[in-house]
């Protein structure tokens, strides 16, 4: 048996507001495979794949079973997914999805966030994996913050740094915890201070316009990744996703551009 170690590796992440997909016609499965596959990296330039995808805003369960097999025959590479069931406090509900490579990435486990308080409209998903070539473990929350009022919002932006410190403090010697998802405010904004007020600090990556509006312009900045740089010390580059043409992808696809991670690592560093 050798003994040598495993060579660097990039896990390649896409978080993404699917925009209701499966409801009222946004059914193309082939579109959303086709921007996260071969639109990965923030120019048309950049070199195409993904590893697993976070999505928020899907509406029912068969079109995560849609996106996955379009995946599948949009890369060639099978891919494996988990959808949770629909989450909301009205009629109107969600369902968060992950989907992943098998050959890239070990789902370790997957559940809803216990919101015992009722302090979320769409109790986060927690997802803890390993990236199968280096055997480095990531722990993510995947999180569509209610829009609602400006009250509503902001109370559940000051609540998830329970979230994300009770989620770390259950994972044992694995400490890294990565928000991810829309979550309807600049990351700038003071809402966010006791997240970022965490030890170690909480900082965010991305905070670049990704939602766009009917003239097919980019308006807000929502979608965000949020960590600990000194646990998630496999961070290599993060932005937001080529669209070849916005107004075929804002009247076709989602109204949000995917975001996108690099991690690298050659082992586990916890």
């Amino acid at each position: 048996m050798s003994g040598a170690a495993p060579a660097g590796s990039y896990l390649r992440v896409v978080s993404w507001n699917t925009l209701h997909a499966g409801w009222n016609n946004h059914t193309n499965w082939d579109g959303y495979a086709a921007q996260a596959w071969e639109r990965y990296g923030s120019s048309a330039s950049s070199t195409n794949g993904v590893d697993v995808i976070f999505a928020q805003e899907v509406m029912y369960a068969d079109a995560a079973a849609g996106i996955a097999s379009a995946l599948t025959a949009r890369s060639g590479v099978a891919w494996d997914y988990r959808v949770t069931a629909a989450i909301g406090r009205s009629s109107y509900k969600e369902r968060y999805a992950v989907f992943f490579r098998p050959d890239r990435v070990q789902l370790l486990s997957e559940y809803v966030w216990n919101d015992s308080d009722d302090r979320f409209a769409r109790e986060p998903q927690i997802v803890k994996l390993r990236h199968v070539q280096t055997g480095a473990d990531y722990t993510f929350i995947n999180w569509h913050t209610v829009f609602g009022t400006t009250a509503e919002r902001q109370a559940e932006i000051q609540h998830i740094a329970d979230v994300f410190e009770a989620v770390q403090d259950g994972s044992g010697s694995d400490q890294d915890v990565i928000l991810v998802g829309d979550h309807n405010r600049d990351a700038t904004s003071a809402w966010w201070a006791g997240l970022a007020g965490l030890s170690p600090a909480v900082g965010h990556q991305v905070n670049e316009y990704t939602t766009i509006n009917t003239s097919c312009a980019y308006a807000s900045r929502y979608d965000h990744f949020w960590f600990q740089a000194s646990y998630v010390s496999e961070y290599s580059a993060s932005g937001r996703d080529y669209i070849a043409d916005m107004c075929a992808f804002r009247t076709g696809v989602s109204d949000h551009a995917p975001i996108y991670l690099k991690l690298y690592s050659s082992s586990d560093t916890d």
